[in-house]
């Protein structure tokens, strides 16, 4: 009676180890999986940004205004998440204006994208896509064509058709 005895209780623990880490396997899949969708997402989120603010600037454009939301990221008044930091707003004002427009469901040029793409996954793994604007910690842009009379700033460059600005 004893070893049959045993021999249940060995069974019953092996059962319970492999249902175990049947169970952590499972787990650790799972958080991979959500993972990757929180990571697929906030480069969507920084490609949007770049392409409804950029798309037909120069490269360095491109990498100038994913630097300045990077910059926003890594800067305690702004959220701490890439999807945060655009679709923030003060009062009624958007950060980014295509997000107050509602242009996401413009159709993207596909070559573009994929280059506002590559250089959102860039962005998001790499320390500075932009020397100059990350070395200075540059938070503001905005077209030529655009007087917003900021107070405190001052203006680090202009890049095709945007003027970037740091904090002073």
């Amino acid at each position: 009676m004893f070893k049959s005895s045993m021999k249940i209780l060995i069974v019953l623990m092996l059962s319970a180890s492999i249902l175990l880490m049947a169970y952590n396997e499972f787990m650790r899949v799972q958080f991979v999986h959500q993972a990757k969708e929180v990571v697929n997402q906030q480069i969507t989120c920084l490609a949007k940004n770049i392409y409804y603010e950029a798309a037909m600037e120069p490269y360095e454009g491109k990498l100038a205004v994913a630097q300045v939301t990077m910059n926003r990221l890594n800067h305690p008044d702004y959220p701490s998440d890439v999807c945060g930091v655009i679709y923030q707003k003060t009062g009624s004002t958007c950060q980014f204006s295509w997000v107050c427009e509602n242009v996401d469901r413009v159709s993207k040029d596909k070559y573009i994208w994929e280059e506002c793409m590559q250089i959102a996954r860039r962005a998001l793994t790499e320390d500075q896509v932009h020397e100059e604007l990350a070395a200075r910690n540059a938070l503001y842009y905005h077209a030529v064509y655009v007087n917003p009379k900021w107070k405190n700033t001052k203006v680090i460059k202009k890049i095709g058709n945007h003027i970037f600005y740091v904090r002073v």
